[in-house]
């Protein structure tokens, strides 16, 4: 399989320098299917990130339409209809939902994977940072939804 990741650098010059990589994932037949689940769910997580950016992005281009209206006087109610705000704001909302909701399941299955590697609750939380309540329940509800 192969997957395109992004890198951003700063050059010399402190300008961000985007770059793309392609990068093959070999399978490895020891590797269980908890491991692929995590794999496949940070891939999920990392499209939603794509997407939440992309769509910030766009958003940006509204605010600063708006700001640049609102600097030459124009009226704020055909400021808000130019731009078309709603549009924004749902398509913003959409993005930031799908966006938790990956992170929350690439959470919960990586977690898993880890404590079928081996390790403990305690271990995986102090690596989290969260508490050993809380990644249990992640634990718990990869489990159930799984």
């Amino acid at each position: 399989m192969t997957v395109q990741l992004t890198t951003i650098e700063d050059d010399e010059a402190g300008r961000a320098m985007v770059q793309v990589t392609d990068v093959t994932v070999r399978r490895d037949p020891v590797y269980d299917g908890h491991r692929d689940a995590a794999v496949r769910d940070l891939l999920d997580l990392l499209e939603a990130n794509r997407q939440l950016r992309d769509t910030l992005a766009e958003n940006a281009v509204h605010y600063e339409a708006s700001i640049l209206a609102m600097l030459d006087g124009v009226d704020p109610r055909r400021v808000i209809d130019d731009v078309d705000v709603a549009r924004c704001r749902l398509g913003l909302a959409e993005s930031l939902a799908e966006f938790e909701r990956a992170r929350h399941k690439a959470r919960g299955t990586f977690i898993v994977a880890q404590f079928d590697d081996g390790m403990n609750m305690k271990e995986i939380s102090r690596r989290w940072g969260i508490s050993r309540q809380l990644a249990h329940r992640f634990f718990k509800e990869s489990h159930r939804d799984g």
